[in-house]
């Protein structure tokens, strides 16, 4: 624990905005804050919350389709030392969908990179390894959390989940429809 006063997460916010001021700030609770950066200043906020917060861990990286070729990149950054939370969301618009890579600032953020760039499509300039990380070959490209992205459910089979069964109707006894007959009950009225 350190012996310094804790950081305000709105304080954070300010100092970054005052030396930034195309980046927005807005408070998300306690100790809670969300900066919306500019693609162009995103390595600047990050190096930021890494001279600052002495403990900077970022906890997640990843994208959001907002649809109509809008797509977000959200960094979240918590510090255990200042009980603070700060959250980066940049905006990016098809068909460019390119943003600095910062996972040589925090490197654990290299594979939530690569995993938004697989997923989403969004490429990180100067990351050294995009290669796909989960999708089989046949889906390279195709970016399955865009929105527009369409399922022919045609790989259920493969995926291990159960094809659906045709619901049978339930009658009145059990849960699935059976009646207990005479036949199922042993000595002392319990069923099999």
């Amino acid at each position: 624990m350190s012996d310094q006063t804790p950081l305000a997460a709105m304080t954070l916010a300010r100092e970054i905005v005052n030396s930034l001021p195309d980046v927005e700030s807005r408070p998300l609770g306690e100790n809670k804050v969300e900066l919306v950066v500019p693609r162009d200043h995103l390595r600047e906020v990050v190096a930021h919350i890494d001279a600052t917060l002495e403990d900077a861990f970022p906890e997640s990286a990843f994208g959001v389709d907002l649809g109509d070729g809008e797509f977000e990149v959200v960094y979240v950054f918590w510090s255990q030392v200042h009980r603070l939370l700060c959250q980066l969301r940049v905006r990016l618009k098809e068909p460019d969908l390119v943003v600095d890579s910062v996972c040589d600032i925090f490197p654990g953020l290299e594979w939530h990179e690569r995993e938004t760039h697989e997923m989403f499509g969004i490429d990180f300039r100067g990351h050294p390894d995009l290669r796909p990380l989960l999708l089989p070959d046949e889906l390279v490209g195709k970016y399955p959390l865009r929105k527009s992205f369409k399922t022919d459910r045609s790989r259920v089979a493969e995926s291990g989940l159960a094809q659906p069964r045709p619901r049978r109707q339930a009658q009145r006894g059990t849960p699935t429809g059976e009646t207990a007959g005479a036949g199922d009950r042993q000595a002392g009225g319990e069923t099999q």
